[in-house]
């Protein structure tokens, strides 16, 4: 069997030595729980937690799991089994929100999408985009969509922190589902154009489909072109406490986060472009050495986790009620569930820590 499969080779009826317990294979409840979990979380964060979605309308998560959930599950899983590490999840987490904000939204296009308008600050009229609100959100996709779910999940399960979750079947049936509902969100934006008034007024260019297509194709290429090896080398020199990390974390996310909505246009766009340059540089040099472990990963997910439940509370649900009351209540409810999340799994990875032998 395959090195990648994440599944032990039974033991043959004939042997007659029983297989050592670490290598028999696991209950079905334990491998499905970190697929489960990463197939909520993807959702749960980059939806309910950012405020856009009322408690009165958490339902809706349900519908939002093949394409967040599956997308996040599918791109952990082609990193994992190809021993690749964040870059190419990362660049993965990009093409991911190319494909959603540019076909099954088209919100990088849309003029006036969802009633707002968001293309109208640091404008590109050449390609029928806004600089602003094209960083703005692939970066809330690459950060909170997919990358700090991941980060989440690996860490409640830290023992299979750094193998395949899915058999052959499973990546197959996920990567199928995913891109359905890619295909599905995208007729049903394309073809109910001109049925009304608004963004369903709206039909992007073949241009700009084409371009949307390249750009991820480009992305997919780019994330496997990483080394496997080069990101698994390790180096001499000494790491931030995870504490430092967290803290860092919760500030360049928060500003990220605020960032257009409180910056002019192109002032958005250098703030929050630098801000990720930073923050990726500062990773990569601290993630490659020796003393930085899963400790720091959970607290960079934290600080982004935290980041989007402060954020949530100064936000109206564009999704179910707009009452202020229930909007608040969710978002103390949401946040609660994402201290606990976070409390566990810190658990969980002392746990682990304490016990390798």
């Amino acid at each position: 069997m395959s090195k990648n499969t994440p599944f032990p080779d039974p033991v043959p009826p004939t042997a007659a030595v029983p297989a050592p317990a670490g290598d028999r294979p696991k209950p079905k409840r334990r491998l499905w729980a970190p697929i489960v979990s990463l197939l909520l979380l993807s959702p749960f964060v980059a939806e309910l937690l950012l405020g856009d979605i009322a408690l009165t309308s958490v339902g809706v998560v349900v519908a939002l799991v093949p394409l967040y959930g599956c997308g996040a599950l599918l791109i952990r899983e082609l990193a994992r089994r190809t021993g690749r590490g964040w870059p190419t999840i990362a660049l993965l987490a990009g093409a991911f929100g190319v494909l959603e904000e540019g076909f099954a939204t088209m919100s990088l296009f849309n003029p006036d999408f969802a009633g707002y308008r968001l293309l109208d600050e640091a404008p590109l009229p050449f390609l029928g985009m806004g600089a602003e609100w094209t960083v703005y959100v692939l970066s809330l996709h690459v950060v909170w969509s997919i990358c700090t779910p991941i980060a989440l999940a690996e860490s409640l399960f830290p023992s299979r922190a750094r193998v395949p979750w899915l058999r052959t079947r499973g990546l197959v049936v996920t990567s199928v589902v995913f891109l359905l509902t890619v295909a599905l969100y995208w007729a049903g934006t394309f073809y109910t154009a001109g049925t009304g008034t608004g963004p369903q007024a709206f039909r992007p260019t073949a241009p700009q489909m084409i371009a949307t297509a390249v750009t991820a194709v480009v992305l997919v290429l780019a994330a496997f072109a990483v080394r496997p090896g080069a990101v698994t080398s390790r180096l001499p020199g000494s790491v931030p406490s995870p504490l430092l990390v967290l803290a860092g974390s919760l500030v360049a996310a928060s500003v990220v986060r605020q960032s257009a909505d409180h910056l002019p246009g192109w002032v958005s766009v250098a703030v929050c472009l630098s801000v990720e340059v930073v923050a990726v540089a500062a990773l990569r040099w601290y993630g490659r050495r020796r003393g930085w472990g899963a400790a720091h990963v959970l607290a960079a997910a934290s600080g982004a986790v935290v980041a989007y439940a402060w954020s949530g509370f100064f936000l109206t649900p564009i999704v179910g009620t707009t009452d202020p009351v229930v909007a608040r209540v969710g978002n103390v409810l949401f946040t609660l569930i994402a201290v606990a999340i976070l409390a566990l799994a810190a658990r969980r990875l002392r746990t682990a820590t304490t016990t390798r032998p």
